[in-house]
């Protein structure tokens, strides 16, 4: 498995084109490659990564004002309805942990495009859990009963040093 970091956006039929029925459900939910970044360029260059991602933020509002005021469009995707939400939160600009795939929707080469499996998910769920154990240990480690273990025997008893487990048995 190859993971890569990268910039993403949600396809959207009016940017993208707007498909067949028959090929629809294939991309309408995917989120689409826009830029690959190498880890030396993320490591390196940090300020200009950081203006792409403001500048693809900037350019992406201000397209969607323009589809909705001057081209009067009410609905911006078909399967997403808080789509505008989405795009202009400002946490979705981001770069991702990514499995690229492609994803075709017909025979030719144009018709294959550059979709991602985002992995950044895990990596997130995997923090939280962890600040919540060392909250929760940090916690039990504080109350009077279990610092009074400590003095006596000096160490904590066994439910305050257990170890970090993700859940998975």
């Amino acid at each position: 498995m190859n993971f890569e970091l990268a910039l993403l956006e949600l396809y959207m039929p009016l940017k993208h084109g707007i498909l067949e029925p028959r090929h629809a459900s294939k991309m309408y939910g995917n989120y689409m490659v826009i830029e690959r970044i190498p880890i030396d360029t993320f490591y390196n260059q940090v300020k200009k990564v950081t203006k792409q991602l403001i500048h693809l933020k900037k350019d992406y509002n201000t397209y969607i004002d323009k589809l909705k005021y001057e081209m009067n469009i009410t609905t911006l995707h078909p399967l997403i309805r808080n789509y505008e939400e989405i795009i202009k939160n400002p946490k979705h600009y981001k770069i991702e942990i990514i499995q690229q795939t492609t994803t075709s929707i017909g025979e030719n080469e144009w018709d294959k495009y550059s979709t991602a499996l985002v992995k950044t998910h895990w990596i997130r769920l995997i923090q939280r859990r962890w600040r919540w154990f060392f909250k929760t240990r940090n916690n039990e480690m504080k109350k009077t009963v279990n610092l009074k273990h400590r003095e006596i025997t000096g160490s904590f008893p066994n439910h305050c040093t257990t170890t970090f487990q993700l859940g998975i048995r």
